[in-house]
């Protein structure tokens, strides 16, 4: 059952989002075509205007799927349709995961779009040189293990940090809808809170981290191997534990039960 659950919900959430990414694959397009013609000035000027346009459309993308992942979670728990959700033969368990894995899965999908039309906009032989290079400096002090790893965690530290900001505002939804009013913004309130709060945390611990691990420039301004293992990986468990904390504290307050408008 959670499979249907989860192709509905997705479905909801990226109804709106297919649009964002039509309109940036036309805008990528636009961009291509206006940066093959003579550089003129009306040119440059018509390029800086479709390239901020590229940028702001980008930002939509992101601003919207938080903002869809936390109406989705609301009007079908909270709202008209839940109802009929919490009448289903369906655990609360599942109803729960189904909104978490599908905002995660739709947040992965955004990205793809994302890095495909940066790539398509902004990648030539120019660009990629300098991105072979900077991998390069990273091979020549680090070993080529270490220099992918580097990626893969500075990646990884990034989702992890929008899915923070996530599970932040559903640990605000899920205590302010448990109140008999002003349950939209208390939830605001709440989540606000939780991020800073947990934020502040964070930058406590790297900070502290950064002070006990000697950190040591080793050559042309890169910290030491050492020095980065350590503060990779805490920035990684840092986050990874307020994620799966706001994500336990929330799905057990949700099993509690609802307070349906």
């Amino acid at each position: 059952m959670l499979g249907k659950l989860l192709k509905y919900d997705l479905k909801w959430i990226n109804k709106v989002m297919y649009i964002y990414f039509s309109i940036l694959f036309l805008i990528t397009i636009a961009v291509k075509i206006i940066e093959s013609f003579e550089q003129t000035f009306l040119m440059l000027i018509v390029d800086k205007i479709i390239s901020g346009m590229f940028i702001a459309c980008s930002i939509s993308i992101v601003i919207n799927w938080i903002l869809r992942s936390w109406a989705r979670f609301i009007q079908n728990i909270y709202k008209d349709e839940s109802y009929l959700t919490h009448t289903l033969p369906v655990t609360k368990n599942e109803i729960f995961n189904s909104k978490i894995i599908a905002s995660i899965l739709s947040l992965f999908l955004s990205i793809v779009v994302i890095v495909i039309c940066v790539a398509i906009v902004y990648l030539n032989k120019t660009s990629i040189e300098i991105i072979k290079n900077m991998y390069q400096s990273l091979i020549d002090v680090y070993g080529s293990l270490f220099a992918a790893l580097f990626i893969v965690g500075m990646v990884l530290i990034i989702l992890l940090e929008i899915i923070y900001f996530l599970m932040s505002g559903i640990f605000g939804i899920t205590i302010g809808y448990r109140t008999n009013n002003y349950k939209t913004i208390k939830s605001i309130i709440i989540g606000i809170v939780a991020y800073g709060l947990l934020s502040t945390v964070s930058l406590i611990i790297m900070m502290i981290v950064s002070k006990f691990a000697n950190f040591e420039i080793v050559t042309s301004g890169f910290p030491s191997l050492s020095t980065l293992k350590i503060m990779g990986t805490t920035g990684i468990l840092v986050y990874l534990v307020f994620d799966l904390a706001y994500y336990f504290i929330s799905k057990r307050l949700f099993n509690k039960g609802v307070n349906i408008d």
